[in-house]
């Protein structure tokens, strides 16, 4: 089985992060043969002790890259990339867990499946729901119905983005276009052909980004539910980043990185007459419900 490098991105995560390296050390298949799998901590020049406590805790056994400033996530798992050599490398969140097994399932699945670049694990939240964890990419029809109201029509929800998997039980193996970052296996060969995540997007959509690049180059993604893990879900940008806003900026630069910028442009503006033919027909009813009740008040 081939070996990983865990790579795990840290700012200011001193309070969550053994739970997510503990969980990496408790795994038999790491028990058994520590060289199968080694585990490096990026630091975002974290200020909260972080490098300190893993120093304390895990000496050696733990590698750490520092940053020595907030790169953003992608930034930060480059600088891990450049730093290990082994033939995977998996990407775990400090905010998240692995169930027992992930490991070596992933990495058998991937052994066997040499097309597969990128494989994500099944995620659970921690009340034991399934995150939706895998996903399609963006098309402008299927962005605008997975935005509006008209994607919860019966005959158009069909078409929205990730309509079929949500659809899906996340029970069996199935190729997707895109997994989420929080527990994520890389092909190091798919880093050496084309490129490592893009440092444009600071927090959100690199790794869609990423699968995106790596579709177009051949590769596959897949979802692997025999390999586990649990996921808080934002992590260190809890109460540090606005969330949404971020988000939101890395979804425009995908936008206009893939889809070019005429097309962003349409899709804003369908989604700005989308909001202004809603308030239309508010104002249009306030005004009728408005003269109804003026009319009882004459009669």
């Amino acid at each position: 089985m081939a070996s990983v490098d865990v790579i795990v991105v840290c700012w200011n995560d001193r309070e969550k992060i053994a739970t997510a390296l503990d969980s990496v050390f408790a795994l038999p298949e790491v028990e058994r043969d520590p060289l199968f799998a080694r585990v490096v901590v990026s630091d975002n020049g974290s200020s909260d002790g972080s490098r300190e406590f893993l120093r304390a805790r895990y000496g050696e056994r733990v590698a750490i890259v520092e940053n020595g400033a907030n790169l953003g996530f992608g930034a930060a798992c480059n600088r891990a990339f450049a730093a290990t050599s082994s033939p995977l490398v998996f990407l775990l969140n400090p905010d998240a867990e692995l169930r027992r097994g992930a490991l070596s399932e992933i990495v058998r699945f991937m052994d066997a499946n040499p097309r597969c670049g990128i494989a994500g694990s099944r995620i659970y939240n921690y009340d034991g729901s399934i995150q939706e964890s895998c996903g399609e990419f963006d098309t402008w029809v299927g962005a605008f119905l997975r935005s509006s109201a008209w994607g919860e029509w019966p005959f158009f929800r069909r078409f929205a983005n990730g309509a079929s998997l949500r659809e899906w039980g996340h029970a069996t193996e199935r190729r997707v276009d895109l997994a989420i970052g929080a527990a994520l296996c890389i092909r190091r060969a798919v880093l050496e052909q084309i490129g490592p995540f893009d440092e444009r997007f600071f927090l959100y959509h690199e790794e869609v980004d990423f699968a995106k690049r790596a579709a177009a180059a051949g590769f596959e993604t897949w979802y692997v539910p025999s390999s586990e893990a649990v996921h808080e879900g934002m992590g260190s940008a809890r109460g540090q980043y606005d969330v949404e806003k971020r988000k939101q900026a890395s979804r425009r630069k995908y936008w206009r990185k893939h889809h070019g910028l005429l097309w962003y442009a349409a899709l804003v503006a369908a989604l700005v007459g989308r909001y202004l033919l809603y308030s239309a027909a508010l104002l249009a009813a306030l005004a009728t419900l408005r003269r109804i009740v003026r009319g009882n008040g004459a009669a």
